[in-house]
């Protein structure tokens, strides 16, 4: 038998299976074995099911009061959204991982790259979807292959076929040819439905028909990145982990309200909150923002006429310092205001962003010492909020009670990182 990685290093791609489900899983067996699935902010839409509940039928990203009665009749678990666990326990998962590579790419919440050189390499695969369950208690499935698009495909087949026992293996040719040649171009890690309709139109129906394409063909009508999506599925290694993951361009942060909102205080409560976790995420990746684009709108579905309307705020300087990014954005919303209506969504996106020690300082800054305190005065409060869990120190703009806040009716307890929801155990 060919093969074309046996004795070359490999990459798995380790995915969580049901991740936000699998967490709830952990600390509430009971759910085990029965239909559950996960709602976003405000109880809105399905973002997760489990493999139980994608056998009822109930469709990905649909919102949830379409299913009340599936829900009553085949007694289905509804949750809201726990992003404070799952963050907590995608850190324990990819730290497990890098206990088995120092290459490592943090693909998603629940998914991963990783460089394999053992002899065994599926063995070598199975020990570390052991091990992961053993330390965190969510199961996973593994796609090997020489190549990143290969390890994509090897992982979507791993969950396809219960007879993989979730690991899969493309490490040799015949192997390999057998899959491409079943796959559809729609399938292929890359290729979106823009350029699968093209490729149907040329009679490209399988990944094998496009991985045996002419080379300049592809060039001319796909660029270069259609290209090397060929080479990889001919396992040649086009992409390369990267060691650590890209600062995003932008931060967005925005939710729906559990109930309309007229009131002005209350929007400018809400985009406070929502000033304050965006500016958080910016500091995390070292960076600052130039400008703030702040939004607001009506529901379209229940009001009219519907009123949307948004503003971007150029900074001064760029910044991430919460209080000062408060002001300009609270400023925003208040001429953005329109008594009379109805409010059901506000939010923000901070943009512009700069590496906080790359860039243009004013010539004219005169309170270089002010700046140097707002600094230390922030790392603190980020460092306590790090320390005693997210939002133990809030700014005083974003309010005590917060009424619009979203609806999470069926919220677990955040396990990992509240003291007061450890689990106890009674004998």
């Amino acid at each position: 038998m060919s093969s074309i990685g046996r004795n070359k290093l490999m990459y798995a791609l380790v995915d969580c299976n049901n991740f936000y489900v699998s967490c709830e899983r952990v600390f509430n067996p009971h759910l085990m074995g029965k239909p559950v699935v996960v709602l976003s902010s405000n109880d809105g839409c399905i973002i997760a099911r489990s493999k139980e509940a994608k056998f009822l039928g109930i469709l990905m990203g649909a919102p949830a009061f379409g299913y009340r009665d599936l829900f009553r009749k085949y007694d289905v678990k509804v949750l809201s959204s726990n992003y404070t666990l799952y963050g907590d326990m995608s850190h324990r998962v990819m730290r497990t991982l890098q206990q088995f590579s120092p290459e490592i790419d943090i693909y998603s919440i629940d998914e991963a790259f990783l460089r394999v050189d053992a002899v065994d390499k599926e063995a070598y695969c199975r020990e570390i979807q052991r091990i992961i369950l053993q330390h965190t208690g969510i199961p996973t499935s593994i796609g090997l292959a020489p190549t990143m698009t290969l390890a994509k495909i090897a992982n979507d087949m791993a969950k396809r076929y219960s007879v993989c026992q979730n690991v899969f293996s493309m490490e040799t040719m015949k192997v390999c040819e057998k899959v491409l040649s079943q796959l559809s171009v729609d399938e292929i890690w890359g290729i979106g439905k823009k350029i699968s309709s093209y490729l149907h139109r040329q009679n490209i129906h399988t990944a094998s028909e496009f991985k045996n394409s002419e080379d300049l063909w592809i060039k001319k009508n796909l660029s270069v990145t259609g290209l090397r999506i060929a080479w990889e599925l001919r396992g040649v290694s086009c992409l390369s982990l990267k060691e650590a993951p890209a600062s995003k361009k932008s931060i967005t942060c925005s939710r729906s309200f559990s109930k309309a909102v007229s009131d002005l205080n209350e929007l400018l409560e809400a985009i406070s909150t929502y000033v304050s976790i965006a500016a958080e995420k910016l500091r995390k990746q070292q960076s600052k923002a130039s400008f703030i684009d702040v939004f607001l709108m009506t529901n379209k579905h229940h009001q009219s006429p519907y009123y949307y309307n948004n503003m971007q705020i150029t900074l001064p300087q760029p910044s991430d310092y919460t209080p000062k990014m408060i002001t300009y954005a609270k400023e925003g919303v208040t001429r953005l205001f329109r008594e009379g209506f109805l409010y059901k969504k506000t939010g923000l996106t901070l943009g512009g962003l700069v590496s906080k020690g790359d860039y243009q300082l004013d010539l004219f800054e005169e309170n270089h010492f002010s700046n140097k305190k707002e600094q230390v005065l922030i790392n603190l409060i980020d460092q306590l909020n790090h320390q005693y869990g997210r939002r133990v120190i809030k700014m005083a703009a974003e309010g005590i009670k917060q009424p619009w806040k979203a609806r999470q009716e069926n919220c677990s307890p955040r396990y990992t990182t509240c003291w007061q929801d450890i689990l106890t155990i009674q004998i």
